[in-house]
C-alpha cells in the first residue's frame, strides 16, 4: 500500500470514529423553527425544544356532520380517535371532556380550592355586586339546571364556573364528547400529538398518508375530515426536500456518466469520478456532525449541489492525465490545492453567520470539497491510468483580441454598480415553504369553525420561581383582558386559567369569606327555608381556612394543553407560555413587565434573514480581499488581481441580471452569489495558471465542470421552496457567466 492510499485510509477512519462520537438519532431535522434558534428568547435548549415541539408538534381533527346527526357523530368520533390511537405517527388523542380521567383527577385536585378559586365574571360580581350572585344562583335552582347544583359542597356554583370558564368547553356534551354547532354543521375536535418526522418511513405510515386514509373513511360514514397542524406541513415539506435531492442527484450522476463516456472513453474515470462525489458527500455529512451535531433537510437540499462541486478536482486531475507522455501531476497540483483554499474560504464563510441554515450549508460543502479534494489527490494518481491524446480546440475557437474579454469583464461590474441602486429587498418566511392547495383548504374551512384557534404568536413568561412566573402572567392577563375588550384578540389561555398566583387565591379567599359573614348569603338560604341554626351551619361549614397546593401536584393531574404551557424550570429559571387566540392586529407595540417577552416566530425568521443578508452582503468584499491576498503568494499581484476580478465581475453580472428581472433580493440569493464567487474562482485560477501545453486540457475541464455544476444548479431552480429556487437560480447565472468569462479569457490568450 502507498503512503498516499495510507494517509487516506486514516483521514476516514478519524472521520468514522469522530462521527460515531458525536452521532445522535436527531441529527436530521425537519423542523422550521430550528431555523430561528439564534433568535430565541430562551437561553435553555431543553426549553426550547419544549417550546417547539407545543407550537409545531399539535395537530387538530375536526369531523364534521349535518346538524340532526348528532348521535352518528358522537359514535364516529369515538371511531376515528381509535383509529388515531392505533397509529405511530402520533402521540397522544384528546377528545373527551366531562368523563376523562385526567378531567375527574384535575377536579378532585383543585376542588378543596374551591373556596379560593373564582372564574373572571365571578370575581367582579363578588366585588360590586354580591346580591347578583343570590338572585343568579335562585334563578338556576328553580330551572332546568337545578339538579346540578351542589347546595352543600359548591352553594353557589363558584368552583364549577371557575373550572368551565376556560375557551373551548361547550354545554353540550354526548357520550363524553362535546359537540359543536355552526350554523347547520355539528363538529367535533380531537386533538393529537404528532411523533417527530421519521423520514426513513415509507409512504403508507406518514401522516399525509393517514390523514388521505381517514378523509376517505370520513366520507363513506357520512361525515367530512378537516385536518390542520404543522405536523402535516413539516412532513410535506421534508418529502419534497427528499425527492428534489433525490431528482439533482440522480441527474447530476447520470451527467457526469454520459460526459465521463463521451470524453474518456473507459469506464474507470467514470467510477473513479463517482467515488470522488461520494467521498465528498459523505465527508460533508460528518463534517456537519462533528462540528454541528445537526443539519436541517433544506441545507441538505442545497449541499446537494456539492456533487458539482466536487467533480470539478477530479475531472481537471483526470483531463490533465490525458496529456501526452508520462503523466505530469505535479503541474495540476499546486491549482487543485489553490482553488480547494479558494472555494473553502467563501463556503466556510457562512458559518461566521448566526444563521443555522447558513452555517450548515458552509460546513457541509465545505467539508465536503475537502474530502472530495483528498480523494483526488490521494487515491487517483494510482488509480487513473488513461490513454493519453492530444487535444486541440484551434478549428473550433476563434482567436479574440484581449478587449472581448474586458468588455464583458467591465460590463458586468458596470451593469451591477447600476443594478445596486435599484436593489430591493425582501425576507418573508413564506420563501422557506409554501404550502399546497389542499393543506390550505382544510385550514381555512376549520378557521370559519372554530373563530378562537390559537395563534402562531405567544407570550413567553419567566421568573426565578414557579410563583414568580404565575404573577407576572397574571398581570399580562390584565393588559390581554383590555385587549379582548378593544377585540384585538378573542381570547388567551395560560396556566393561570386554572391555577392563579398565591396572592390572588388569598384575594379570593378573603373575598368569598367576607361573602359568607354578610347579609346576601344569609338572605339565600332564608329565601330557600333554612332555619337560623341551619343557617349557622352552612356558613360555618363554608369558612374553610386557606389552603395551600404544590404547583407540581396540580401539573401532574392537568390535562394536556396546560402541562403543554408550562415549560418547566432550567438554569435557575421558570417558564411559561401564554397562547392568544384570534389576534387581528399587531402587539409587538404593547408595553410588557419585566420578564414577559412577546414572540412572533415568523418576524423573528424573517428578522434573522434580513440582518444575514446585510452581513454577508458586508462580507462579500472582505472575502475578494482574502482570496487575492491567498492567491498573491503563488502567480503575484497582477495575476492575483486578474483571478479575483473574474468571479467578482461574474457576481456583480449576476446580481444585476436578477435585480433587472424584477427579483427582490434575499438572504438566499446573496449567499449564493458568494457561492457563485467560490465556483469562478476556481474556473479562474485553472484558466490563468494552466501553462500552454496543458490550455486545452483545462478547458475541456472547466467546460465538463461547469456542465455538470449548471445542471445541478439549474435543477434546484425549478424547485417548489422559492428560497432553493432563488438559490439555484443565482447559481445557475452565476455559473454561466463565469464560464463565458473564462472562455473568452482562453480565447484572447491565443492558446487554441
Amino acid at each position: 500500500m502507498s503512503r498516499r492510499v495510507a494517509i487516506w485510509f486514516c483521514f476516514v477512519g478519524l472521520l468514522i470514529v469522530l462521527t460515531i462520537f458525536r452521532y445522535h438519532e436527531g441529527w436530521l431535522q425537519t423542523d422550521i423553527l430550528q431555523l430561528a434558534d439564534s433568535s430565541s428568547s430562551l437561553s435553555s435548549e431543553k426549553i426550547q425544544k419544549k417550546v417547539n415541539q407545543q407550537l409545531q408538534g399539535s395537530l387538530i381533527w375536526v369531523l364534521v356532520s349535518k346538524e340532526k346527526d348528532v348521535q352518528n357523530l358522537a359514535r364516529n368520533t369515538h371511531v376515528l380517535a381509535n383509529k388515531l390511537n392505533s397509529s405511530k405517527t402520533l402521540l397522544s388523542v384528546e377528545y373527551r371532556w366531562a368523563d376523562s380521567e385526567n378531567y375527574k383527577k384535575e377536579w378532585e385536585q383543585l376542588f378543596p380550592l374551591r373556596q379560593q378559586l373564582l372564574s373572571p365574571i365571578d370575581r367582579a360580581i363578588f366585588n360590586d355586586r354580591p346580591e347578583q350572585i343570590v338572585r343568579r344562583q335562585l334563578g338556576k335552582l328553580y330551572g332546568p339546571d337545578g339538579a346540578g347544583i351542589d347546595l352543600e359542597m359548591d352553594p353557589f356554583s363558584t368552583f364549577r364556573n371557575y373550572f368551565t370558564s376556560d375557551i373551548g368547553v361547550t354545554p353540550e356534551v354526548v357520550d363524553g364528547i362535546p359537540i359543536h354547532k355552526m350554523e347547520k354543521q355539528v363538529y367535533t375536535l380531537l386533538f393529537t400529538v404528532a411523533a417527530p418526522v421519521d423520514l426513513t418511513t415509507n409512504g403508507d405510515s406518514s401522516l399525509l398518508s393517514l390523514q388521505k386514509e381517514l378523509k376517505l373513511w370520513a366520507i363513506k360514514n357520512g361525515s367530512s375530515l378537516l385536518v390542520a397542524g404543522a405536523p402535516l406541513h413539516t412532513e410535506y415539506a421534508a418529502a419534497l426536500a427528499q425527492s428534489e435531492i433525490r431528482l439533482i442527484g440522480a441527474l447530476s450522476i447520470i451527467t457526469i456518466c454520459i460526459l465521463c463516456i463521451l470524453v474518456f472513453r473507459s469506464l474507470k474515470p467514470l467510477i473513479a469520478s463517482t467515488f470522488a462525489i461520494l467521498c465528498g458527500v459523505i465527508s460533508g455529512i460528518s463534517g456537519v456532525i462533528i462540528i454541528l451535531g445537526q443539519i436541517h433537510i433544506l441545507a441538505f437540499v442545497f449541499g446537494s449541489t456539492i456533487s458539482g462541486l466536487a467533480i470539478d478536482y477530479a475531472f481537471h486531475f483526470i483531463c490533465n492525465r490525458l496529456r501526452l507522455g508520462e503523466p505530469k501531476d505535479k503541474d495540476i497540483l499546486p491549482s487543485l490545492l489553490l482553488g480547494l483554499i479558494s472555494s473553502c474560504l467563501a463556503f466556510f464563510s457562512l458559518t461566521l453567520t448566526p444563521f443555522p441554515l447558513l452555517k450548515q450549508i458552509g460546513v457541509f460543502v465545505g467539508c465536503g470539497l475537502i474530502g472530495a479534494w483528498l480523494t483526488v489527490i490521494l487515491l487517483f494518481p494510482s488509480w487513473i491510468n488513461i490513454k493519453p491524446r492530444a487535444l486541440s480546440f484551434s478549428k473550433q475557437v476563434l482567436k479574440l483580441n484581449i478587449s472581448y474579454y474586458l468588455f464583458p469583464l467591465v460590463g458586468f461590474l458596470v451593469l451591477g454598480a447600476i443594478a445596486l441602486q435599484k436593489i430591493q429587498f425582501n425576507d418573508d418566511l413564506s420563501l422557506f415553504y409554501q404550502p399546497p392547495e389542499f393543506l390550505q383548504q382544510d385550514e381555512a374551512h376549520i378557521n370559519s369553525l372554530i373563530k378562537s384557534r390559537p395563534d402562531s404568536r405567544y407570550f413567553l413568561i419567566s421568573g426565578k420561581d414557579e410563583q414568580e412566573v404565575l404573577s407576572r402572567e397574571w398581570q399580562l392577563r390584565s393588559q390581554l383582558n383590555r385587549l379582548v375588550e378593544k377585540q384585538i384578540i378573542s381570547g388567551f389561555q395560560g396556566v393561570t386559567n386554572r391555577v392563579p398566583p398565591k396572592e390572588v387565591q388569598i384575594s379570593d379567599w378573603n373575598l368569598l369569606s367576607k361573602f359568607y359573614r354578610g347579609d346576601a348569603a344569609r338572605s339565600f338560604y332564608q329565601q330557600l327555608g333554612y332555619s337560623k341554626r341551619e343557617i349557622d351551619q352552612q356558613i360555618e361549614s363554608k369558612n374553610k381556612p386557606f389552603y395551600t397546593l404544590s404547583f407540581s401536584d396540580w401539573l401532574s393531574v392537568a390535562s394536556r394543553q396546560y402541562q403543554g404551557l408550562w415549560l418547566g424550570c432550567e438554569d435557575n429559571d421558570c417558564y411559561s407560555i401564554v397562547r392568544i387566540y384570534g389576534l387581528k392586529d399587531e402587539l409587538s407595540s404593547l408595553e410588557l413587565i419585566p420578564g414577559v417577552v412577546y414572540v412572533d416566530t415568523t418576524k423573528s425568521i424573517s428578522e434573522i434573514m434580513s440582518q444575514q443578508r446585510d452581513l454577508l452582503l458586508q462580507l462579500l468584499p472582505l472575502i475578494f480581499a482574502v482570496v487575492f491576498f491567498v492567491t498573491v503568494f503563488r502567480v503575484g499581484i497582477s495575476k492575483s488581481l486578474s483571478i479575483v476580478v473574474m468571479p467578482s465581475s461574474a457576481v456583480l453580472g449576476t446580481l444585476a441580471i436578477i435585480i433587472f428581472l424584477g427579483a427582490a433580493i434575499n438572504l438566499f440569493h446573496v449567499a449564493a452569489l458568494l457561492l457563485v464567487f467560490g465556483i469562478g474562482i476556481d474556473y479562474a485560477i485553472f484558466s490563468h495558471t494552466s501553462q500552454k501545453e496543458e490550455q486545452h486540457y483545462t478547458l475541456l475541464a472547466i467546460a465538463m465542470a461547469g456542465l455538470t455544476t449548471l445542471l445541478g444548479f439549474g435543477l434546484l431552480a425549478l424547485s417548489a421552496t422559492p428560497a432553493i429556487a432563488n438559490f439555484g437560480l443565482v447559481l445557475a447565472v452565476g455559473t454561466v457567466l463565469t464560464l463565458i468569462l473564462a472562455f473568452l479569457y482562453f480565447c484572447t490568450r491565443g492558446k487554441g
